[in-house]
C-alpha cells in the first residue's frame, strides 16, 4: 500500500471494468465510492506474529503446505510415515481368488492389515503370506527392513503357533492372553534391532479390532500425530445382546443418531467377516458385563 493511501478500489469498480490493456490509462473514473479501509489486508489480519500456523502432528496436505509457505518457510521438521510389513501365517491358506481343497481358506488378513495400515499413513514395504513353517518365517522376517511387522495368526497355544514359536522372548517380545473379545490371543514387542512387532490373531474380526485397539494408535503415534484414537459416543442399545464374561467385548455394531445394534445377528464370533462389511463402529463393552439390555447406554468407537 502506498503510504498516504487509505482504500483500495476493485477494477471492476472504475471505467475500465475487466478490459485487458497493455498501455496506462491517462486517467481512471472511479464508478463506486470507496469506504475508508475497504479492502485493505492488514499486517497480522490472517494470524498475528507468533501465532502457529500449523500444529505439530498435523497430517501435511495441500492446504497445510500452502499454510506453511505463506508464513515464509521452505523446511520444517516432520515425521516421516512407518514403514510396516504385513505378513498373514498359515498352511490353510491360499489366494483368494483360487478354490479352496478341504482345509483351506481365501486368504483375508493381508488384505486388511495392509489396507489398514496404509489409511492410518504407514508406508507398506511388504505384504505377503508364509505357511506354517519356523525357517520359512524366520528368513522372511530376517529380510524385512521395517518399523514394525504386523503378523496374523499363529500367536495363541497350539503346537503349530510357528509366530509364536518364533519371535516368544526375542528382545521383549511377550505372548500372553489379553482380557478382550475378539483377540485375546496377543503377542507385542521389540526385536533386537528395535523393530516393533505385533502379533494378532487369525480370525478376521478378532484382528480388525487388534488393529483398531493396539496398531492403529502405534502407527499414528510413530508418525507423530497427536491425535491417536478413534473418537467416542454413546447410545442407546437398540437391541439385547450377551458378552464373554471376564472379558471386554469389541463389538462390531451399527449405529445413528440415538441407538446402536449389533452389525449382524450372528453374534460376535471372530470368524463373521460380515459383519466387518457392514460395521460402522465398535461398541466397547467392559469385562464386568454379563449382558447389555436393551435401553442400556453403550459406549461406541466410531470407525466411519
Amino acid at each position: 500500500m502506498p503510504s498516504d493511501a487509505d482504500a483500495v478500489i476493485p477494477l471492476e469498480h472504475t471505467d475500465l471494468g475487466t478490459t485487458i490493456t497493455t498501455e496506462p490509462p491517462s486517467r481512471i473514473t472511479v464508478t463506486t465510492a470507496p469506504a475508508h479501509g475497504a479492502h485493505i489486508r492488514r499486517t497480522g489480519g490472517d494470524s498475528p506474529a507468533g501465532a502457529v500456523a500449523v500444529a505439530a502432528g498435523t497430517v501435511l496436505g495441500p492446504w497445510q503446505l500452502s499454510s506453511i509457505a505463506s508464513a515464509g518457510y521452505t523446511e520444517i521438521p516432520v515425521h516421516r510415515a512407518p514403514r510396516v510389513a504385513v505378513i498373514s501365517t498359515g498352511s490353510e491358506l491360499i489366494d483368494p481368488a483360487g478354490t479352496p481343497r478341504r482345509g483351506e481358506i481365501p486368504e483375508s488378513n493381508s488384505v486388511l492389515l495392509a489396507a489398514a495400515a496404509a489409511a492410518a499413513g504407514a508406508d507398506l514395504v511388504t505384504v505377503t503370506t508364509v505357511a506354517d513353517d519356523e525357517a520359512a518365517l524366520s528368513s522372511l522376517l530376517d529380510g524385512i527392513d521395517a518399523d514394525a511387522v504386523i503378523l496374523s495368526g499363529g500367536a495363541s497355544v497350539g503346537a503349530f503357533d510357528v509366530v509364536k514359536a518364533v519371535l516368544d522372548r526375542t528382545g521383549s517380545i511377550e505372548f500372553g492372553p489379553v482380557r478382550m473379545q475378539p483377540g485375546k490371543p496377543q503377542g507385542f514387542g521389540a526385536d533386537e534391532a528395535g523393530r516393533l512387532f505385533f502379533c494378532l490373531p487369525g480370525n478376521p474380526v478378532s484382528v480388525a479390532v487388534s488393529f483398531e485397539t493396539f496398531v492403529r494408535p502405534a502407527l499414528l503415534a510413530m508418525a507423530g500425530r497427536t491425535v491417536i484414537d478413534r473418537p467416542r459416543v454413546h447410545r442407546t442399545a437398540a437391541t439385547s445382546w450377551r458378552c464373554p464374561p471376564g472379558r471386554a467385548q469389541f463389538l462390531p455394531v451399527l449405529l445413528d443418531e440415538t441407538t446402536v445394534r449389533p452389525a449382524t445377528a450372528g453374534g460376535s464370533g471372530s470368524h463373521l467377516v460380515t459383519s466387518l462389511a457392514v460395521a460402522q463402529a465398535l461398541a466397547v463393552i467392559p469385562a464386568d458385563t454379563e449382558q447389555v439390555v436393551e435401553g442400556d447406554i453403550v459406549e461406541v468407537m466410531v470407525l466411519s
